[in-house]
């Protein structure tokens, strides 16, 4: 994130060191078929916030979730050749050999229907030469804001903030940290909650427990 916003570009990596096997070989394949040195890829979702997002893709507590303006982000990629952007079709098993295959651009959008709850959105980049990533800039305005992981510490939240914003063309840099496991509101309707229940007055179970194994 750092990198993005000092040098306002967004970078697409290779996809060779991705886990899901299925999906690089896609990308091989797309690679292959139209002779390119380079592919690369940027992987974005289109869902809420949700605790699988924070423990499988940021990890940790220097986890950072860069919130895009949509408009913005789709007229950055329509206007360069180089680059496509889409959303992902998931696909169940049984169902691949019937896809019309006609257009090859499909290929690297495709992923099966097990990883359906990402609603992953997908920037491809592709170069005729070898390289090692493509870049693309872009204005400040695109991001709306960053939120920082819910594991981060409060003091951390507020020295990342400092810093962040001192970087030109960030000053008014929206910065928050994830309340998602960690919410007064949600906090305050439990107590609610047992408030509004009420308290129930009644003899005690007793109940003995034996140990012993007999």
């Amino acid at each position: 994130m750092i990198d993005m916003l000092v040098r306002k570009q967004l970078t697409l990596l290779s996809y060779r060191t991705w886990i899901d096997a299925n999906d690089r070989r896609a990308l091989q394949l797309y690679q292959d078929n139209l002779n390119y040195g380079f592919v690369g890829a940027m992987c974005l979702t289109q869902a809420a916030e949700t605790f699988h997002h924070w423990q499988v893709f940021a990890s940790g507590d220097a986890g950072v979730c860069v919130v895009f303006n949509r408009a913005r982000f789709e007229a950055l990629f329509a206007a360069r050749p180089h680059f496509r952007a889409r959303s992902m079709e998931y696909v169940l098993l049984d169902q691949i050999d019937e896809i019309e295959a006609v257009d090859i651009d499909r290929l690297p959008f495709l992923k099966r229907w097990g990883f359906r709850d990402e609603r992953e959105f997908r920037v491809i980049g592709f170069a005729v030469e070898q390289c090692n990533s493509l870049c693309a800039g872009f204005e400040p305005s695109l991001v709306e804001r960053v939120i920082m992981s819910p594991f981060a510490h409060p003091n951390l939240v507020e020295s990342a903030r400092a810093a962040l914003q001192n970087i030109p063309g960030w000053e008014g840099l929206r910065i928050v940290r994830s309340q998602l496991t960690d919410n007064q509101s949600w906090q305050t309707a439990l107590t609610s909650f047992v408030q509004r229940h009420g308290v129930f007055y009644g003899p005690w179970i007793e109940t003995q427990f034996d140990f012993s194994g007999e």
